[in-house]
């Protein structure tokens, strides 16, 4: 009698630790599916981008407003790990964004067959500067993935008698290489800022 006392303590001693270590692990397991994509967010510090864009062009006589149109080519390149996407993504980029300014009665990637080549520009691309990292390193509290810098010669021409009417060259950088796809936009906001300075 004496020794089954003890024995029924010492069962509800384990059951009620039991529940209590049950609760906590839940705890632990929860706190740490909580911290783990947190944790993950702050390593990666996705939201510190760093994207830049600059540009110059020639002076032009010519006011691009007086065309109808303008066309815009797949870009070109003879570097070879340049991503090749770029070459037609910028200037895709490019006309969907100018083409919202309401400037010209066509903006278009690719052919325009509707509209005379004498009243139609064309934009052409080449892209002469490529300086890629796949470097990784922590900095700052984060993950820091290869910079990437790009230099792109822009000329400016007449359809119809392939004259320049302008050339320059646009500059971008990225501290997220081209993971960053928000590099393509900042390239075609750019040159659609020349556009409009010069219409």
């Amino acid at each position: 009698m004496l020794f089954i006392k003890p024995l029924k303590y010492a069962i509800l001693y384990y059951l009620f630790y039991k529940e209590a270590a049950d609760k906590m692990s839940r705890k632990y397991y929860f706190a740490f599916g909580i911290s783990l994509p947190l944790m993950l967010l702050s390593l990666l510090n996705l939201s510190c981008t760093n994207i830049k864009t600059s540009s110059y062009f020639t002076p032009t006589k010519t006011k691009l407003g007086d065309f109808k149109a303008i066309q815009f080519e797949t870009f070109e390149t003879k570097i070879e790990d340049f991503p090749k996407e770029a070459l037609t993504k910028v200037p895709e980029e490019t006309a969907a964004l100018l083409a919202t300014k309401n400037k010209f009665q066509e903006v278009k990637f690719g052919k325009i067959e509707n509209i005379p080549a004498e009243d139609t520009l064309v934009l052409l691309g080449e892209v002469s500067e490529y300086r890629p990292s796949s470097d990784i390193s922590f900095e700052g509290g984060g993950l820091k993935f290869g910079e990437v810098s790009v230099a792109i010669k822009l000329a400016i021409v007449n359809k119809a008698t392939g004259d320049e009417i302008s050339t320059g060259e646009i500059n971008g950088f990225s501290s997220m290489g081209f993971m960053a796809k928000d590099i393509y936009e900042s390239l075609a906001e750019e040159i659609v800022k020349y556009i409009i300075e010069n219409y």
